[in-house]
């Protein structure tokens, strides 16, 4: 099977076996996301998979993380799924974990027994694109899945022992959206256990939906103030022990901490601050061209 889509990974697999699972997005509906367009779903053949791997078993460890790429290869049935870690214990029988993408869907189609076993097979992490813990922001841009949802799905993962990292996207809302946007992902996250939360910032991509919206009108771009706003609101009401990872090309502002550091999230918040106030609204749109910007 030929994939032309472009590969990616988080950075925290930098240093993974990374190998194709699936092209495109099965849902590749949400407003805001360019990433898949124009992409069929398609997925890879446990045999192809395990040929992959064979092919890169002499550079790797042999207890190596191993990292299979996609925009959600977790929609993949259960046994589909199953059938790609036995092909992978071929090559790395002792391969330390795996880790895909997700969407919540994707969870809530596999019951609880689904999700221990493919734990107990090695499934370790799960990277979700949660994005917005605002009821009416997920419903503007079409995410598919409601904030009450991400919670339940999410509290299933840690009933699994499954690690997972989650997406927010500062800014998803647009203009007036920010500071409720950013008390509203604090509180749902401060009710489940993510390993880690990134954050990127709201950028509004040629041929996406959002882009149609903003010419007719219908959606109004955050400012940079707005968006640092809601940062700080977003951190002054997380409260649970998680790491966050801001480091971003698309965030106004960069910071990568535990936020159980309390001094380090002291130092952090007062950095914003200052930067609210010590900041025109001219200087802060310079922070980040994202005219000038063309992936996530």
């Amino acid at each position: 099977m030929q994939f032309t889509e472009p590969s990616m990974r988080p950075p925290q697999e930098a240093h993974s076996l990374l190998l194709r699972a699936t092209q495109g997005c099965s849902y590749n509906a949400c407003h805001f996301c360019y990433v898949s367009r124009g992409f069929p779903f398609m997925a890879v053949k446990a045999e192809d998979l395990e040929r992959e791997a064979q092919a890169y078993a002499p550079f790797f460890h042999p207890n190596t993380k191993v990292y299979l790429t996609g925009s959600n290869p977790f929609a993949l049935p259960t046994q589909t799924l199953k059938d790609y870690i036995a092909a992978l214990r071929k090559p790395f029988p002792h391969f330390s974990e795996l880790s895909m993408q997700s969407r919540i869907d994707d969870i809530s189609r596999k019951s609880d027994a689904e999700l221990q076993e493919l734990r107990n097979l090695g499934l370790a992490q799960l990277y979700i694109g949660t994005e917005n813990g605002n009821e009416a922001v997920l419903k503007l841009m079409n995410k598919g899945h409601t904030a009450a949802q991400t919670i339940e799905e999410l509290h299933r993962l840690d009933n699994a022992g499954i690690a997972y990292t989650t997406f927010y996207v500062i800014g998803l809302g647009g203009k007036g959206r920010g500071r409720e946007s950013g008390w509203a992902t604090a509180q749902m996250f401060n009710q489940v256990h993510p390993k880690r939360i990134t954050t990127t910032g709201m950028t509004i991509f040629p041929n996406t939906p959002v882009a149609s919206m903003v010419q007719k009108g219908e959606f109004v771009e955050a400012t940079e103030r707005e968006k640092i706003e809601e940062l700080l609101i977003f951190l002054e009401n997380l409260q649970i022990d998680t790491f966050y990872d801001g480091i971003h090309y698309l965030n106004s502002l960069h910071y990568r901490f535990a936020n159980s550091n309390i001094q380090v999230k002291k130092h952090v918040l007062e950095d914003i601050r200052n930067t609210l106030q010590g900041y025109s609204d001219i200087e802060l749109e310079q922070m980040v061209n994202r005219k000038a910007m063309h992936s996530l």
